[in-house]
């Protein structure tokens, strides 16, 4: 069924961040289409200013608890609440306010509730959204509710509840979008689920045509999801004849070196040239607990491949891909030759051929022409 008006559930991301992510992508294609938009942003109360939360600030600048329309037909909805599901870390703060946070669904707002009919489908991001959706499928029965498996919610530090309602109500999702297959075993054997690795705005890439670099022998990486500083110094003062560039709020060094550049969080389309026309891609990722599905959802890896970067990244994010030059998490000699094989590495031989844009990644994920338990995993011919 062609959508034919989306809901975005997500507790972490705002239609008008400068860092844009895959939901950012899903919802431009969706509008490039045709087809209406709506952001309802959420995990945000009155704690979020006393936690190391980028969130508060940006959301500060916001209209709050109301409809506000970011283009004609895209409108989003930052619901601010006097707290919010956060996990606690004391197992007993957790028994106490799980109830609680069961119940979040029954204060949804009166301007959300009356649009939930509205909608052909609703996108739930992994996070702490799975506690709203008894409450959106009681009033929204028609709708198609895809949860959007972005991440392991172990590995996010998600209240154990939201973990707990998951399960419990996975038969009010019409389909699971896994983006790694390592996410597969994370739900039962029932459930609907289908993997559809990310998109890319390929259009972004092809229309970068001014190489943003000063000097030869340059490194990007972007992103701060389980970012490991230990890499950028092993790597910084081994190859003191290279730059590396790191972008994102909280991807930065131990200590500053002078061939190391911190950009912050940048807009796509500037971090697009410098991924573009990088010698290297790194994703220098930590070991966190359960992040094995990295190897497969992380979307600065696939955009590395179309720009045909060798990759270094640790052993548990390599995924058996030839251009992925894996290291131990650790072990700076093993960092170090992996860091010597990308060097060499001939980019004329890496396929892109399994990479999708994400007006066709949108078209499989919203009209339903994958079957839940199958994959599309390359691109159909």
């Amino acid at each position: 069924m062609k959508p034919s008006r989306v809901l975005i559930l997500t507790g972490q991301h705002f239609v008008d961040a400068p860092r844009k992510v895959d939901l950012h992508f899903i919802a431009d294609a969706l509008h490039a289409q045709g087809v209406p938009v709506d952001f309802v942003s959420w995990r945000l109360s009155y704690a979020s200013r006393f936690l190391d939360d980028g969130r508060w600030t940006f959301a500060r600048s916001h209209a709050l608890n109301r409809w506000v329309e970011a283009a004609p037909g895209l409108e989003q909805f930052i619901w601010f609440t006097p707290i919010h599901p956060l996990n606690l870390k004391a197992p007993w703060l957790n028994a106490l306010t799980g109830p609680l946070f069961r119940r979040f669904g029954s204060m949804l707002p009166r301007a959300i509730i009356e649009r939930l009919p509205s909608y052909s489908h609703i996108l739930v991001e992994s996070g702490p959204s799975p506690l709203l959706v008894p409450a959106i499928r009681k009033a929204a029965p028609e709708a198609q509710i895809i949860y959007h498996a972005a991440d392991r919610l172990e590995t996010i530090n998600v209240h154990p509840v939201v973990i707990s309602v998951l399960h419990e109500t996975i038969g009010l999702y019409d389909s699971v979008h896994l983006m790694a297959e390592a996410l597969r075993a994370d739900f039962p054997p029932n459930a609907p689920v289908f993997y559809l690795p990310h998109g890319i705005s390929k259009d972004v890439f092809d229309g970068a045509t001014a190489n943003p670099f000063k000097t030869p022998r340059n490194a990007v990486s972007v992103g701060d999801m389980l970012f490991d500083a230990d890499v950028l110094e092993v790597l910084a003062e081994a190859y003191p004849d290279w730059t590396f560039h790191l972008f994102g709020k909280k991807a930065a060094p131990h200590q500053a070196r002078g061939n190391i550049v911190v950009h912050g969080e940048v807009a796509f389309a500037e971090i697009a040239g410098f991924i573009k026309f990088a010698d290297i891609g790194l994703a220098p990722y930590g070991a966190g607990e359960n992040a094995d599905y990295l190897s497969q959802s992380s979307l600065k890896m696939i955009q590395y491949t179309y720009c045909r970067l060798p990759i270094v990244a640790p052993a548990f994010a390599a995924a058996g891909r030839p251009h992925v030059c894996a290291y131990d998490p650790g072990d700076p000699a093993s960092l170090r030759k992996a860091f010597a094989k990308a060097i060499g590495y001939d980019r004329a031989v890496i396929d892109t051929s399994a990479v999708r844009d994400w007006n066709k990644t949108v078209d499989i994920l919203f009209s339903g022409s994958l079957v839940p338990g199958r994959s599309a995993s390359a691109p159909e011919n």
